[in-house]
């Protein structure tokens, strides 16, 4: 009986010290935990100071995936990627479409093309369109870290996002699909005004084709020449155009 209870505390001692293990690493930590039970399922949205451990064959694991609108930043360790929070674009004029959902567009990668993305109206009301940075983490963005050991991807996050969830990318390649099949059969689109275009100058200006059949132009000579053709160049000879054969006797003189 002893040794059962003995062994029962032990294991209870066992598990806690792993579960220690697992929760208490830092993703800057020289030696991650190498032994790990149970892997966590992928989180999409991970928000607030959380640890997760990750399969190394889980493919958003891989592709380090989220939800949240992020880009890569320069990190010092080459062995850790570092990710921080775009924020989320709303509509200045806080407008909801018909059912009543509010306009958060995920903010561009690019600093060039978000950029150009504020300048854009609003696609539910044509309003002015303004970025919310995130501000999660101590006044700066929320941060996002992955690490790849051996058969495990650990991944930490530092802060809690301080804005709503902007749309997901699926959310967001749908929308600007949905805008680009409106702007290509809006009547009258800009490219039948481009083909009508064409076809009115086309029409004002028909292509002219010469006739094979047209006679040339007879050759004038010089002038200074006229003094020095004999008599019989100078008579009118019938034109090889006019569809007529010259008469034997003119053939023969």
């Amino acid at each position: 009986m002893l040794k059962g209870a003995d062994d029962s505390v032990m294991e209870q001692e066992d598990s806690a010290s792993q579960h220690g293990e697992m929760t208490s690493w830092d993703i800057n930590d020289i030696k991650l935990p190498q032994y790990v039970n149970q892997t966590d399922w992928f989180q999409e949205w991970p928000d607030s100071y959380v640890k997760h451990i990750y399969s190394s064959e889980d493919k958003n694991a891989q592709r380090h995936h989220s939800s949240w609108a992020m880009r890569n930043t320069n990190n010092h360790n080459s062995r850790i990627l570092k990710k921080s929070c775009l924020g989320v674009v709303v509509c200045g004029n806080d407008c909801s479409t018909l059912d009543g959902r509010k306009i958060y567009l995920r903010p561009a990668i690019c600093d060039k093309a978000r950029q150009k993305q504020q300048r854009k109206c609003c696609p539910n009301c044509n309003g002015p369109l303004r970025l919310l940075s995130c501000r999660g983490h101590g006044g700066y963005p929320v941060t996002n870290f992955w690490r790849h050991e051996g058969q495990f991807i650990f991944f930490q996050s530092k802060g809690a996002h301080d804005h709503p969830r902007p749309e997901t990318k699926l959310e967001a390649e749908a929308r600007r699909s949905i805008q680009k099949a409106k702007t290509a059969f809006s009547p009258p689109s800009l490219r039948l005004k481009r083909v009508q275009e064409i076809e009115s100058l086309t029409g004002a200006m028909p292509t002219q084709v010469p006739s094979l059949l047209s006679c040339p132009d007879a050759h004038t000579p010089p002038a200074n020449f006229r003094g020095h053709l004999s008599k019989s160049s100078q008579e009118p000879r019938p034109s090889s155009c006019s569809g007529q054969l010259p008469s034997p006797g003119a053939a023969g003189e």
